[in-house]
């Protein structure tokens, strides 16, 4: 089941992100192709309008591939023929697509669900919240000086600390205090202060006793600040994957997400059919708005990349050789068809 899941969650992804660049190409007059789902071989095709539609082997990935895309060509609809401000929009379409899906599975979660806050609903005895004079109904707005906006934020926050003393920002009847806490490690070896954060039910939700509803524009801001936050973690993760305070060993790749999903799926049916769908909605929303993230990196082969050199020949005031735009992007795929091999041994070898 957790193979099913996991191939309708990438399908889902790929599928949005692509249609991105489809609609957006379509827009600006743009020449589409080929619209596929899936990478290697044809399982089936239909053409329609002059586009190939198809369906591939492999359940990772797709393409929208237009014309003009990877040579020079003079023909109108070509996208190398095109303006700077169209190409941007094209090639950023996907991602943006890709965010706009996580946002609105977050919004989903958020009225149906509801969320937890940074407000304390209660800190736990002998803590060091407890310590510090925290109590219920203060609001945190800050750790070390970084804002905090949800309580993702705050365990985030706290994620990267190893018991050094923390400069905690809280709100209290209007006012805004601050004081140090040292964060305590706990059993699964996270760092914590020590308190139990308030919750809010969906707007959508039954009610619950002892619990507020939150309000739309609450649903909203909240679901705002969930995209903010993953991708604040991509480009942390990212960063300290390149300055070595990740160990490579940390990444996953398609596979290790397959057991995520089942290990989420097998802890979640236990639950209720409801939580199945929470839960994988929710894995679908942070993969969603990672894939966004990541594509937008100015890497080679990827859409950053293109946008890059989009960049360089309006600063330049003319185009890149399309010859030697085409070999960086062929070797940028070639490193990342590399990576993608090592990732997947790594999650072999982790399940192993």
């Amino acid at each position: 089941m957790s193979i099913i899941i996991a191939i309708l969650v990438f399908g889902a992804i790929v599928l949005i992100h692509e249609l991105g660049h489809y609609w957006a190409a379509r827009k600006c007059g743009v020449t589409v192709e080929e619209f596929a789902i899936g990478m290697g071989p044809k399982i089936f095709s239909w053409t329609k309008n002059n586009i190939v539609f198809s369906l591939r082997g492999i359940p990772i990935g797709g393409f929208c591939k237009m014309l003009g895309e990877d040579d020079e060509s003079n023909d109108p609809g070509a996208l190398n023929r095109k303006s700077i401000p169209q190409r941007t929009i094209i090639l950023a379409a996907g991602a943006m697509m890709n965010l706009a899906l996580a946002f609105i599975i977050f919004l989903f979660i958020t009225l149906f669900s509801g969320f937890s806050t940074t407000t304390i609903h209660q800190t736990m005895p002998g803590s060091p919240a407890e310590a510090a004079g925290l109590r219920s109904g203060d609001r945190i707005t800050r750790l070390n000086g970084t804002s905090v906006n949800i309580f993702g934020d705050v365990t985030f926050e706290l994620s990267g600390n190893t018991g050094s003393p923390t400069e905690v920002t809280y709100v209290r009847d209007g006012q805004i205090h601050t004081t140090t806490i040292t964060p305590y490690k706990a059993e699964d070896g996270s760092y914590k202060i020590g308190f139990l954060a308030s919750g809010r039910t969906g707007l959508f939700e039954k009610r619950v006793e002892g619990y507020e509803r939150a309000g739309a524009w609450e649903s909203l801001t909240t679901s705002a600040f969930e995209i903010a936050f993953y991708v604040k973690v991509t480009i942390v993760s990212l960063v300290r994957l390149v300055t070595g305070q990740l160990d490579m060993g940390q990444l996953s790749g398609p596979i290790g997400i397959v057991s995520v999903i089942g290990e989420a799926y097998t802890e979640s049916v236990k639950v209720s059919a409801w939580a199945v769908v929470l839960n994988m909605l929710s894995l679908c929303a942070i993969l969603s708005a990672n894939l966004g993230v990541f594509n937008l990196l100015p890497l080679p082969g990827l859409d950053g990349g293109r946008l890059a050199f989009v960049f360089v020949e309006a600063i330049r005031r003319k185009p890149l050789p399309v010859e030697k735009e085409g070999l960086v992007h062929f070797i940028g795929i070639v490193l990342l068809m590399i990576l993608a091999v090592f990732i997947a041994f790594n999650d072999i070898k982790k399940l192993l």
